[in-house]
């Protein structure tokens, strides 16, 4: 690789990570992309994590946040982040530190999808409910809890 396309990708990356936070993982599939030795890669992201540009912790962080803010559940938020690459162990300890009340957060879920419920519900009424809530990642001791608030 000549010096040109080096700065061509160092650019490339920046531009990215000024648009919005990436995993180290995103940024070497995007930079694979580009055709860019996997030296120049390693070299590359570690020279951005020196200067917190790339930061796990943070991007885990906002990551997280995102999803809550979705009324995801845990699981739904663990599956799309190791489809980002984002550490097991980081992720529970960024979930612990946040304290979520995860049965609050189905109800939240429920009642934004479902705020005009009749009082009896058919039993494919409640099978379909259950499955949006499934879907978006809760449990069934949280999704049964929502569905009884209501």
């Amino acid at each position: 690789m000549d010096d040109k396309l080096k700065q061509k990708l160092k650019n490339y990356v920046l531009w990215l990570l000024g648009r919005q936070e990436y995993s180290r993982r995103e940024l070497t599939q995007k930079l694979q992309q580009k055709e860019a030795t996997d030296e120049f890669i390693e070299n590359l992201l570690n020279w951005c994590e020196e200067h917190n540009f790339i930061n796990e912790q943070r991007y885990c962080e906002g990551f997280v946040r995102k999803h809550i803010f979705k009324c995801h559940g845990l699981k739904r938020i663990q599956s799309e982040a190791m489809g980002k690459g984002i550490d097991r162990s980081l992720l529970e300890r960024v979930v612990e530190e946040l304290e979520i009340d995860w049965f609050e957060l189905a109800q939240d879920a429920y009642n934004k999808k479902y705020s005009d419920t009749p009082p009896n519900l058919d039993y494919k009424d409640k099978a379909k409910r259950v499955r949006y809530l499934m879907y978006r990642g809760f449990s069934y001791d949280e999704i049964n809890f929502a569905m009884q608030a209501q």
